[in-house]
């Protein structure tokens, strides 16, 4: 029931191609090689960005800083185009080390918009120093080796992508709720309104694809 569970929300945003999977103890992530590279790049710079940023007014990266971010992005967009368009043959571990390279940089344009005084005169960058993106990287390249070589439990390993997911939806649909002034109910409507979109995504994908079939 488990495992229905996490393929029911992995569904919401992945083909989940077994072929373009990562095995863990002979089966399939719930979502594909590179899907688990992006959400493990969104997971290790959210996580460092609320711990050491949270309390702080921080904006978005400066130009020339957001620029090279950008261009960390465009790895994922070949490899994805190359392998959709049959150009070339990529294999999960470039999907993985794209989607992470992908993943990393998002949460740096989204966390400080949500923050209250992001736009105030004397906030500071989100990046400001090299820690500031090396420990987000440093983490994704653990957490990518350790998902790669099977270093924890098949469920565990699901069952972080998927929370992981969960959650990063949940940050984006926040923005639909900034008037809330309840920290309880400004992280618990976004929640559940989160679990409704995805089950609302995986439940058409699954039409979708009994209808084409």
């Amino acid at each position: 029931m488990i495992q229905e569970i996490l393929n029911f929300f992995g569904r919401a945003i992945c083909h989940q191609l077994e072929e373009r999977s990562l095995h863990v103890s002979g089966a399939a992530l719930s979502v594909c090689a590179r899907d688990t590279g992006i959400y493990i790049g969104i997971f290790s710079t959210l996580v460092y960005l609320h711990i050491f940023k949270r309390k702080l007014t921080i904006t978005i990266p400066s130009v020339s800083v957001s620029f090279l971010l950008l261009i960390l992005m465009v790895p994922m967009i070949i490899d994805g185009l190359g392998s959709y368009t049959h150009l070339f043959q990529s294999n999960n571990i470039r999907r993985l080390i794209s989607g992470i390279s992908f993943g990393l940089v998002l949460p740096y344009f989204l966390y400080p918009l949500l923050t209250a005084n992001s736009l105030k005169p004397y906030s500071e960058p989100v990046i400001k120093s090299r820690r500031d993106f090396g420990i987000p990287l440093l983490v994704s390249i653990i957490l990518g080796g350790i998902f790669y070589f099977e270093g924890l439990p098949f469920y565990l390993l699901d069952s972080f992508i998927i929370l992981s997911v969960i959650v990063w939806f949940s940050l984006c649909i926040s923005f639909l709720f900034q008037f809330i002034k309840h920290s309880f109910y400004k992280r618990m409507i976004p929640f559940i309104f989160s679990i409704m979109f995805l089950s609302f995504l995986s439940w058409l994908h699954f039409w979708f694809q009994s209808f084409t079939f």
